[in-house]
């Protein structure tokens, strides 16, 4: 997963440096090729976004700074997906998937858990990431500070995921635990409502579990604040969480198909080191990406 990240991210995606005097406007060829490096200061090649289709983003004034960049809904989609292989999520429907069948539950069941934990998890994240790109948008001024707490938070986190590596291999105990209360919700979950319920209970794992699930989420919601404007800002998040949704859903369907709840749990239980230290490195790599501004 850290090899794909890094493939998809790689500068093929960029876009050639455009080297031009910004104080009248003329270029300058390679007759005066010294004076082109000496008098300007080219831009940053963005790995994910391309310069050709930038256009002003609030006033003729902040053009000069801020722009909208077109994001490649294929990497965008493609993050979340990798994101939603998470130790998290496939213990919450590990655990959901044994409490139906506890309940002597089936595939219908089954079925309407994962739609609802996942129109859940949807609407939250959405909901979330609507409300800062909203506030972002509104006070311009606040977009660099944003970004910045944003990579430290990634940072932050990612440290965290590593950690939780290190303390899962001495101790088998993550430091990512589940609040009792989400859990005795989640076990109370009949046939009735089971829907609405179901629902609910995605809506508060995308709460309580933020740390664990929503880091590479915050690493994309600063991207775009900084690169794009509130409509095309929506679209994107709306990628990625439906990316991101896409490994629940497959294993939903899986798992009201027969497959055993135990050995989800037990397949976390063998690759969550393997992830935690992953997620980790990517999320630090992403950090310092953002703070360099190559991304």
């Amino acid at each position: 997963m850290f090899l794909s990240i890094f493939l998809l991210l790689s500068p093929a995606s960029g876009s050639a440096v455009s080297y031009s005097d910004r104080s009248d406007g003329s270029f300058y060829f390679s007759g005066n090729t010294i004076k082109v490096f000496l008098l300007n200061t080219p831009e940053t090649p963005a790995l994910l976004f391309t310069p050709e289709s930038s256009y002003s983003l609030i006033s003729n004034k902040e053009s000069r700074n801020k722009h909208i960049a077109i994001m490649s809904p294929f990497l965008i989609f493609t993050a979340g997906f990798l994101a939603g292989f998470n130790p998290c999520l496939l213990a919450v429907m590990a655990f959901l998937a044994s409490v139906t069948l506890a309940q002597k539950g089936g595939k219908k069941e089954m079925l309407k858990i994962t739609l609802g934990f996942s129109i859940g998890i949807f609407t939250m994240y959405m909901f979330a990431g609507l409300s800062i790109l909203s506030t972002v948008n509104f006070l311009p001024q606040i977009r660099s500070c944003f970004s910045e707490i944003a990579v430290l938070m990634t940072a932050l986190l990612g440290l965290w995921h590593i950690y939780d590596a290190y303390w899962l291999r001495k101790h088998a105990k993550s430091t990512f635990k589940t609040p009792q209360p989400l859990k005795d919700f989640m076990s109370r979950m009949g046939e009735k409502n089971l829907l609405l319920l179901s629902f609910l209970a995605g809506g508060m794992f995308s709460l309580v579990k933020a740390p664990c699930v929503g880091a590479v989420y915050l690493s994309i919601l600063s991207l775009l604040a900084m690169k794009t404007d509130i409509v095309r800002g929506i679209e994107y998040m709306g990628i990625y969480n439906l990316g991101l949704l896409l490994p629940v859903v497959l294993l939903g369907l899986a798992l009201a198909f027969g497959l055993s709840p135990k050995k989800v749990t037990e397949f976390r239980e063998r690759k969550r080191v393997g992830i935690r230290l992953t997620t980790g490195l990517i999320l630090i790599s992403l950090a310092l990406l953002m703070h360099f501004r190559i991304l």
